[in-house]
């Protein structure tokens, strides 16, 4: 297993930004009141908190690699020699530069098999948010008020106070 971590703050922002956008989700409603709903975890797939620290004590160890998002924006070529490693999968240096090229935001967002674009506007409605926005990390930045990062960074330190694991946004 190859489990992908993401900063919860974007994780937040982008399911924010997503709910608004399909039709299938209920919306989110007043950015705070989500914000609560998420840090309790009463939003689609439930808690990022439990989520997390279960693969995190998973007792399989040696089976699962642990990676985050902001890893992979940070060096996307020793991310995916990693996995390849991981996978007992080996590749050259020019498989890795095809398969990151490939997996470049900017080309994902292009490509209409990873884009949503072809999913009918009802149920997907990318004029309000489109379903690959940014691809970056620490947008959060740009939708949370200072108190509510705040608030977050409490419930964050809360909930992880037990985490021995170092992520990369720490």
């Amino acid at each position: 297993v190859i489990y992908v971590t993401r900063n919860p703050k974007d994780v937040f922002t982008s399911s924010f930004h997503h709910h608004e956008a399909a039709s299938v989700l209920v919306d989110p409603g007043p950015q705070t009141r989500f914000l609560h709903k998420f840090l309790d975890g009463k939003v689609m797939f439930g808690s990022w908190f439990d989520h997390v620290k279960s693969w995190l004590n998973a007792a399989d160890e040696e089976h699962i690699m642990h990676i985050s998002y902001e890893q992979m924006i940070m060096d996307l070529k020793d991310s995916v020699g990693n996995m390849a490693q991981f996978l007992q999968k080996p590749l050259d240096h020019e498989a890795i530069e095809k398969i990151a090229d490939r997996c470049l935001f900017k080309n994902m967002k292009k490509n209409n098999m990873s884009n949503y674009s072809t999913v009918p506007r009802e149920l997907l409605d990318q004029t309000k948010s489109e379903f690959l926005r940014k691809g970056i990390a620490g947008d959060w930045k740009n939708l949370l008020t200072p108190a509510e990062a705040a608030y977050f960074d409490a419930v964050y330190k809360d909930k992880m106070k037990d985490v021995k694991y170092t992520f990369a946004w720490d």
